[in-house]
């Protein structure tokens, strides 16, 4: 007789009896022999219950397996009454991922491919699908140690479900904020792709209401994303995301000639193309003239600049930027949402009181689907890892001490039919290492999901553009077994793309690779955004990496006697400077190796930020804050705490977020970033400008829809 046991030792059971067959198993041999079914009941009355509540159950089972992607085969066959019935099986070779053969270089280019998710909603599928394929081709486990090094995030909450949208050909709705406007609509979209360039993600589609094909950022979706029902749409063949991407920033060059103080300002003064004349008709400044594509990127980075530049034209810039600082300085003198008492006005005083800290993401429910994949990806992993120790385990499935021994609980009571000693796996732990046994059935990895192949196979393509590769051969290896093993699911690698590298920086980092490479050194002129300062540095390069599209070098500065992280697109003329003379850092106390560009420092000062929650749940990640509910305070805003080596850093961010978020500790920061904010839109204020323009209404950025 069937005991009680969970859904999912159930279907690992139905999984093991399906591929322990050759021949196939009737519904009547599932129902009477794996464990988890309800046996046929005693009395007719019974059965008439029992036996639907099979069925009912056996359906859901079949369809959660096809789901994860278990194909079951089904054969007519006749049992000794000459009674018709259908026989179920999973054939192993459609199971299991394909025999894979991969060179060592090509093993380490998917483990960088994988590690590019690794801050972001692929996260675990590349993860698993490093693992599937390492497994599968015998060979041993691979780091991510490339010198050069990319990570992408997935920081707005409309990526998930959209991505579920776009497998499921499922039309979504959601409410959008266009480039310039002040108010959302709602659209409706069947979405054909999505896309990363300049450090956003980007969704194209069908926009329904508009018969046209759209692209949307998804950091201007205000809503949650609601699908309607999987298979609604198709497709258009030979849509490729990547052709979307390349599109975004190739439209008219614009020109802008902007007023700015004499000597100051070289972001903008160090951009190419860029020239400077004397303003002859205001003393002390210079008028630049500066060249760009992207009408609301280049507003944003504008703005950011405050009182010290102002726009001559075109005038639709002009106003892009006053409005967007108009926007910051309302936030910011809008009053501090705090309980009465709890900081004196212009007193630093403490914290005010903050709920505990929330999650940036919402916490993903362990589902019994997530789990019954987790434990037959297990399996053949502990197969061929003998003697894996139990934290090591833990840590590669990302699960406590708690699931782990509750895993292992599951594993030891499953296997074939009957369920004696030899058909059950035999799981045990010896002295913190875990060993298993008799799991033949489930020693070959499941097959990859469309998730997974997605993920190896976009960061692949990804990691042709950056430069100067020395395993351009190795990376074309790896596509193609990929491609092979994704087998018709390898049609998602057309509609998730990533552009990591955009601009001119391609060439400094090919001079950065070979400093690294030869272990040489480089006199480079830095610029200090946050002082206006062009300082000259003599570095030696250890790694480069990019987060989204920004790239950085991990470098010894002998300036300041310490590892620091650089932008590339601030470094200048790189000279040769000899060979490296400070021994390589260890990296496990190398704090700029986590993937984050700023190490915390013993002087850092802690900032509170008041910000819409989507808003919020973009900076919490990108500055590596935490969030929280601020006691008191009514309305839909979180508290983003985060820490800053130079507080001047912020009045520009507020001033690039046009009021979505605000200052509200320390109270002098609070001050000095609204009197910067007030400095900054009086200088786009009537008349009062050195050169004014009238301009009209904000336009769309172009390949964007608003």
């Amino acid at each position: 007789m069937s005991s009680k046991i969970s859904a999912t030792e159930r279907m690992l059971n139905l999984v093991i009896a399906l591929l322990g067959t050759s021949r196939g198993r009737s519904r009547h041999f599932i129902r009477e022999n794996v464990n988890g079914y309800a046996r046929t009941a005693a009395t007719a009355a019974l059965e008439a219950t029992a036996g639907p509540a099979f069925e009912r159950m056996f359906e859901r089972d079949k369809d959660t397996l096809r789901e994860v992607g278990i194909p079951i085969t089904t054969t007519t066959s006749f049992d000794e009454e000459d009674q018709e019935q259908v026989l179920y099986r999973i054939k192993p070779a459609d199971y299991r991922v394909p025999e894979v053969r991969l060179s060592e270089d090509a093993m380490t280019m998917l483990a960088v491919a994988a590690n590019l998710w690794s801050e972001a909603a692929f996260s675990a599928a590349a993860q698993s699908a490093l693992r599937k394929v390492a497994t599968r081709a015998g060979l041993g486990w691979y780091d991510d140690e490339a010198t050069v090094q990319s990570r992408v995030r997935t920081l707005e909450p409309a990526f998930e479900p959209l991505w579920t949208a776009l497998r499921e050909s499922s039309e979504v709705t959601f409410d959008y904020r266009p480039a310039g406007a002040a108010t959302t609509t709602s659209r409706a979209v069947q979405p054909w792709g999505l896309g990363s360039k300049y450090g956003e993600w980007y969704l194209s589609g069908f926009d329904t209401a508009r018969g046209a094909q759209r692209n949307f950022r998804l950091s201007r979706i205000t809503s949650s994303v609601v699908p309607g029902p999987a298979g609604s749409f198709e497709r258009p063949e030979g849509f490729s995301i990547a052709s979307v991407l390349d599109a975004l920033g190739s439209g008219t060059v614009h020109t802008a000639r902007i007023s700015v103080p004499a000597g100051t300002v070289h972001e903008l003064r160090t951009r190419e193309g860029a020239t400077v004349e004397t303003d002859g008709a205001v003393p002390g400044r210079d008028i630049l003239t500066v060249a760009y594509r992207e009408p609301e990127l280049m507003a944003a980075d504008l703005a950011s600049l405050g009182a010290g530049a102002a726009v001559i034209e075109p005038g639709t810039l002009r106003q892009a930027v006053a409005g967007s600082l108009q926007a910051a300085l309302a936030a910011a003198e809008e009053p501090t949402p705090l309980p009465a008492g709890t900081i004196a006005a212009g007193t630093s005083g403490a914290l005010p009181p903050l709920g505990p800290a929330l999650p940036r993401t919402p916490a993903k429910r362990n589902t019994t689907r997530d789990r019954l994949v987790r434990l037959l990806s297990m399996v053949p992993f502990m197969v061929a890892n003998p003697g894996i120790p139990e934290e090591e385990l833990c840590s590669e499935f990302g699960i406590s001490g708690r699931e782990l021994e509750a895993d292992l609980g599951t594993l030891m009571v499953s296997g074939l039919p009957g369920y004696l000693h030899g058909d059950l796996m035999d799981v045990t732990t010896e002295h913190g290492q875990v060993f298993i046994r008799d799991a033949e059935t489930l020693a070959s990895p499941l097959r990859l999901t469309q998730e997974e192949a997605c993920a190896l196979l976009v960061g692949l393509d990804a990691l042709k553009a950056v430069p100067g590769t020395d395993k351009a051969d190795a990376l074309q290896e790896a596509i193609t077994q990929v491609k092979r093993v994704a087998g018709p699911d390898a049609w998602l690698a057309d509609a998730v793309a990533l552009q990591l590298l955009t601009g001119t920086q391609a060439e400094t980092i090919s001079v950065l690779q070979g400093l690294i490479r030869d272990g040489q050194a480089c006199h480079a002129g830095y610029l200090v955004r946050s002082r206006d300062e062009l300082t000259q540095r003599t570095i030696e390069p250890r790694r480069i990496y990019s987060i989204d599209s920004t790239w950085y070098v991990r470098a010894w500065c002998r300036t300041a006697g310490a590892l620091r992280s650089f932008r590339v697109d601030l470094l200048s003329n790189l000279t040769p400077a000899g060979p490296q003379l400070n021994p390589a850092p260890d990296t496990a106390v190398d704090g700029g190796s986590d993937g984050a560009p700023y190490t915390p420092g013993d002087h850092d000062h802690e900032v509170l930020l008041l910000a819409e929650s989507s808003t919020a749940g973009r900076l919490a990640p990108a500055y590596n804050a935490t969030l929280h509910r601020l006691v008191g305070a009514a309305g839909g805003e979180m508290a983003v705490r985060m820490l800053v080596g130079e507080p001047a850093t912020i009045p520009p961010l507020l001033a690039r977020l046009a009021g979505h978020a605000r200052v509200v500790h320390p109270p002098e920061l609070r001050e000095s970033a609204r009197a910067w904010l007030a400095a900054a839109a009086a200088s786009y204020a009537g008349e009062g400008s050195a050169h004014h323009a009238v301009g009209e209404s904000s336009p769309a950025t172009p390949g964007l829809d608003g």
